[in-house]
């Protein structure tokens, strides 16, 4: 004789759709809230980022960045008959010492015509000078 009572693990006794419904929400209530909170999180995020990228400026940059590589590629010319100390301690091999005999040069001489003239400054040599060339102007 079978047992129709008998209960196993896949075939439920009393299965009321009603009842497990109820119980699977029951048991399952804080999963579902943190679910919830994080798509209300995410939702908001979401939201916000959007509004605050609308306010963002449209444009950057105020030059085009070609000029920007230009500007930059441009090597620092320092005018050797107006530059101060500072400025002339700018140019390649020359330290504040040359700079200062450079300006008492160019005091007791005058203006210098060519950067060549430079040469004629003490301390200054023709390796010197072609390092500094690039850089200066008159």
């Amino acid at each position: 004789m079978e047992d129709t009572n008998f209960d196993t693990a896949t075939r439920r006794r009393d299965s009321d759709p009603q009842r497990s419904l109820a119980d699977f929400f029951k048991h399952y209530l804080p999963q579902m809230a943190v679910c919830a909170l994080v798509v209300v999180v995410l939702v908001g995020g979401a939201l916000y980022a959007s509004r605050v990228s609308e306010s963002a400026p449209r444009v950057v940059y105020s030059v085009s960045l070609e000029r920007v590589q230009q500007e930059v590629q441009k090597p620092l010319l320092v005018n050797i008959n107006t530059a101060d100390v500072e400025e002339l301690d700018e140019l390649p091999q020359v330290g504040p010492a040359t700079a200062e005999t450079i300006i008492e040069y160019r005091q007791s001489n005058g203006l210098f015509s060519t950067v060549d003239d430079l040469e004629e400054v003490p301390g200054i040599g023709p390796v010197t000078l072609e390092e500094i060339r690039p850089f200066a102007t008159v």
